[in-house]
Order: structure tokens, then sequence, then C-alpha cells
């Protein structure tokens, strides 16, 4: 068990920095292509990077090319499909209403507003049942205090805080529901159901808001959702899904959290910014919070069926 649960922080240390150079690849291609066009480019770029996961791992394993692989009873099936669209649902919800925000509220606020998760992960869990140790709720504390260092609060609430308030809530809400499907699917199966009903919600809420699909600003925005959709998207969201099935979501929710601290250190290697020494503060409480959160005795309870 100390040998998986080291494995899924590793992994979900990966899928941080994933996410975290992710951030600025959202911005960039918000200039080109609307929230809900970006959101399904990315899906549908993840969903074909999965299913070629999918089958070069049957090909292997199986000698044959089936989307269920060695899944034969039908509840275990109607469960993996209800976990992936459920996940889907939220997932797509969840990066529109990022998508939206960063219209409207800088990158360092809408990477602590989006760190809110931390927080709301434990309050969630309440309504769960499911208990979060009194060393991880001072994790926690510690993780807010030093992205609120790291990206300087929130300062004036408006119409874009409210947007990644709301995309916070529903990253909050999707690490609870992963944690509940993850430790009984097959992640990759189950990520890619995810991005396939994401894909889909996407481009039909893009088509009701009447946003341009102008194949020129498309193609200009290649690089950027290809990226996300096989970085941030396929890679990330899968490893955050094997890495919950050994991790309390909390414990999850802290390593996560590590996201605003390599988008920050993206923007030094890449854009040339300037880390303050409150932003190094903020990163180093971050850290401390995330080994606090990995102190024994935050084993991953049993989930109340």
């Amino acid at each position: 068990m100390r040998k998986q649960k080291f494995y899924s922080v590793v992994a979900m240390l990966i899928a941080t920095v994933l996410w975290g150079f992710a951030f600025s690849a959202q911005a960039c291609g918000m200039r080109h292509v609307g929230a809900m066009l970006f959101v399904a480019l990315r899906s549908i770029v993840g969903v074909a990077a999965l299913c070629v996961t999918v089958m070069c791992f049957d090909l292997v394993c199986y000698k044959r090319l089936t989307f269920w692989g060695n899944i034969q009873s039908v509840q275990e099936k109607k469960f993996l499909l209800a976990g992936g669209v459920f996940c889907g649902v939220i997932i797509c919800g969840a990066s529109f209403f990022q998508q939206l925000g960063l219209r409207y509220v800088s990158a360092g606020k809408t990477g602590f507003l989006t760190a809110l998760y931390i927080i709301m992960v434990p309050l969630l869990g309440i309504f769960f049942k499911r208990k979060t140790p009194v060393f991880m709720w001072a994790a926690v504390l510690a993780a807010m205090l030093g992205t609120y260092l790291l990206c300087g609060g929130t300062g004036v609430i408006g119409k874009g805080e409210i947007f990644v308030i709301i995309c916070a809530l529903l990253f909050a809400l999707h690490i609870m529901v992963i944690d509940h499907y993850a430790p009984h699917c097959d992640c990759v199966r189950l990520s890619c159901v995810q991005f396939a009903t994401a894909t889909v919600v996407a481009a039909m809420v893009s088509l009701i808001l009447r946003e341009p699909w102008q194949w020129q600003e498309i193609t200009r925005s290649l690089a950027y959702w290809v990226y996300c959709g096989i970085g941030s998207s396929a890679i990330a969201f899968t490893l955050q899904m094997v890495s919950q099935k050994y991790l309390h979501p909390v414990a999850a929710a802290l390593l996560m959290s590590l996201e605003s601290v390599f988008g920050v250190l993206g923007g030094w290697l890449f854009l040339q910014e300037v880390l303050s020494l409150r932003e190094l503060i903020g990163c180093g409480v971050i850290l401390a919070a995330v080994i606090i959160a990995q102190m024994p005795g935050g084993k991953k309870q049993k989930i109340p069926r």
C-alpha cells in the first residue's frame, strides 16, 4: 500500500505540472475561439489519445480490440458508463466556467479562486460521509494561505470571479465523484468516457450559444488545444483518476493545489515573469501543506455504499 500511495503522489504531481503549464495555453486559446468550442476541441483530442492508449493496451494484453477489455459484468459496464458520463458533464462545466473567468480575471486571481476547491473538498466530504483528519484540515488552511500569498488574493468579487468560484465548486465535486468511481473502474476507460461526454456536451452548448466556428481561428489555436487535449486532459486527468484510487480526496486536492505553483513557475521559465518574495513564500507554504497531508494517518478510507 505504501508503494501504491507513493506512486499515486508522483502521478498526481506530474498531473499538476501539466495543468500548471496548460493554464497559459488556455488563456492564449481564448483569443481565437469561444470557451465551449475550446473545451470541445481539447476534449476530442483527449478522447483520441485515450482511444489509442486503450487499443494498444488491448492488443498487448487481450490480443483483441474491445472497449470493455476484461470487463464482463453488465453491472460493471453500467457503473463505468455512469461514472464517465457524470465526470464528463462536471468537467465540461468546470472547464467552461474557468475559460469564461479568464476573459475577465487576471491569471493570478484565477489561480487563487480556482484553488478554493482545496477547502470545498473537505466541506463536500461531510455530505459524502468522508471524514477528514484534523491534520488535513490544518494542511488545507495552510494551502489556502500559501495560495493567497502566491496569487495575490481575490480583490473585488465581480462577474469573472463568480465564474471561477463556480469552476472551483465543480472541480471539488469532480474530485469527490472520482473518489467514488475510480477505485472500481478501469481509469483509462473511465477517462475516455469522461472526455467523450465532455466533447458532445461542449459542442452542443457551443452551437446553442452560437459561438463562431471559424476554421482559420481554430487552426491558429491548434497548438493550444492540442497541448491541453493531450497533456492536460488525456494524461493529467487520467493520472488524477489513477491516483485517487489510493489517496484521500483532501490529500488529492492539496496535491492538485500545486498547479498554481507550477503555473507561476511556468510564467517564470517561459514568459520571463519575475517571482517576488511573497510568491516564493507562498510556494513554500503550499509545499509544506502538501507534505503535511502525506503524513502517516491519512489512509484512504473505504467509500460507504
